[in-house]
């Protein structure tokens, strides 16, 4: 299950004039997508979201390994089975 979150958008220029403010609302939960000149180049978000993010992706990661390694002996059986034939 992906972990959703909302995020507000914040101009590089007011970012760095209100940095500890947001990062006090980062240390609340709150995460920001930094945008420069009309264009989104970073996120910054919470250490425990990004943990979290990090160990949903890594066990999806396994799980894909787990699926490729199934399809891998499926298709190998199968093929096994048409030589028989």
């Amino acid at each position: 299950m992906l972990y959703y979150f909302y995020m507000k958008n914040i101009n590089i220029n007011e970012l760095q004039s209100k940095i500890s403010q947001v990062m006090k609302s980062v240390e609340k939960g709150e995460s920001f997508e930094i945008i420069r000149y009309s264009k989104p180049i970073a996120v910054v978000l919470s250490k425990e979201k990004f943990e979290s993010l990090k160990n949903e992706l890594d066990d999806i990661r396994a799980n894909c390994r787990y699926c490729a390694v199934e399809l891998r002996e499926k298709v190998k059986k199968l093929k096994e089975e048409k030589r028989e034939k």
